[in-house]
Parts: C-alpha cells; structure tokens; sequence
C-alpha cells in the first residue's frame, strides 16, 4: 500500500489570500465579441432601457370637518281648498194678512131662522199673519145671498195681535121667503188688500140658515104619579115638533 502525499501547509494559507483578492479586483466590463473573422474591431455599446412600472398610490383626502347628511324633508304645498257654503234654509216671511176659520159662534150651517127675521151671525177667527188687526180691517160682503148684509162692517174695535183669536159679526136679516141661503164674505186691509182663510188666505167663509115661517112646539105635559112618600112632578118630552104653515086660498 502506497503512503498519500502530504499537503504543503502553505497551501492553506495561500488559498484564502487568493479569495480576498479576486473580491477586491475591479470589474472590467467586457466591451465587444471576439469578431466571427477573428478581427478585434470596436462594438458599439448597446443602449440599455431600464423600464420601471410603477402604480401611482392614489392620493386619501381627509376631510377634519364632519358633514351630516340631512334628509330631505316634503315641502307642504300649499293648495286652496274650496269650501262650499253651507246651505241655509230661509224660512219664507209670513204675510201680513192671513186668517184661519175655527168656528162658527153661533148660527152653524143649517141653522133656522124665521123669514125676515133680524139676526147677527158671528164668526171665530185666527189672525196667522204677521200684522195686527185693528179697526182699519173690514168685513166685506164677496158673494152669494147677501142677506140685506152691508157691503163693509168694522172688523173690531180693538187690535187683534198675530196669533189671536176675533170674533167678528155681521148684522143681516132672513130673505122674506122659505129656504137655504149662504152668503160669503172675506176681510180686507186697511191698505185695500182682500184676504180670506186658509192656507193660500184666499177661501171666503159663509154664513148658511134655512129660513122658516112659524114652528110650534109641542110643550112639555106635566104629569102625576102615585109616590110611596112624597109626590113628585115629572115632565115628559114629545118625540116630535109639529111645523105649520100659514094656508093662503
């Protein structure tokens, strides 16, 4: 078996002089090829663009001030709402001049009265209108049997506010021959308006009697009974009446 050789012990500091030197030796840049011909002649230095690709930061505004958002807020629009007016029944003005009948006093329809006899018919009346009967107010004779009735009596001599009850009369004398007769009157104004009952005030009221000549009445007979104890007088009506008239040949 061989025996290995020996390394020199300067080698080994040798070696890592060589390192420190070749990293302190300049750089020489390599300035061509050699020429395919194997000419040395210049090369030209060959442009070298170094491109940077940058991305621009885009710039933070940074407000100090805090600006709140107000919503926005509905305007009221302003609209003209037309009322309409509120209907108002007017009630209508009464008239002045306005009667209503109520009864008859005396004297109802049908009533008797001896031919050519004198009697006064007498009327109840109500005052409906707006103004006051006085004595400028008349009773006026319209148409119909007039009944020797005047053509205007006073209506009163007093004054007769509105809603007041009148009675009014009429003086007048039974036609001189048998039968029914009517006669109508109204009222009129002292201003001459003529106006009568009811609603339209334009209905007369009447006076309405059977004339008769003679009319005998059966008296009552009087009459006696047997009493237990104390005697008493009785009467007794007849059923009937008997009417005679006078015979002329």
């Amino acid at each position: 078996m061989s025996k290995p050789l020996a390394t020199p012990l300067y080698l080994f500091f040798a070696f890592p002089l060589l390192i420190s030197l070749a990293c302190n030796m300049p750089l020489i840049a390599n300035t061509g090829n050699s020429s395919p011909t194997g000419t040395n002649s210049p090369q030209p230095i060959p442009n070298i663009t170094i491109q940077f690709t940058s991305t621009p930061e885009q710039p933070t505004i940074t407000s100090s001030s805090t600006t709140t958002s107000i919503p926005p807020t509905d305007t009221p629009t302003a609209t003209n709402t037309v009322i309409p007016p509120t209907a108002t029944e007017t009630q209508p003005a009464t008239p002045c001049n306005r009667a209503q009948f109520v009864s008859d006093v005396n004297y109802p329809d049908g009533s008797d009265v001896f031919i050519s006899a004198n009697f006064t018919k007498t009327w109840r009346l109500k005052n409906t209108g707006s103004c006051s009967w006085t004595s400028g107010y008349r009773i006026i004779f319209e148409s119909g049997d007039r009944m020797s009735a005047p053509n205007e009596t006073v209506l009163t001599s007093g004054s007769i506010p509105p809603g007041a009850n009148a009675d009014i009369s009429v003086d007048l004398t039974a036609p001189s021959t048998v039968g029914n007769y009517r006669g109508y009157f109204r009222l009129r104004s002292p201003d001459n308006v003529v106006f009568g009952i009811n609603g339209d005030a334009n209905d007369a009221f009447w006076v309405d009697v059977n004339t008769i000549q003679y009319k005998i009445l059966i008296p009552h007979i009087p009459i006696y009974t047997l009493p237990t104890a104390t005697p008493t007088l009785k009467f007794i009506k007849p059923p009937f009446a008997l009417t005679l008239k006078p015979f002329f040949p």
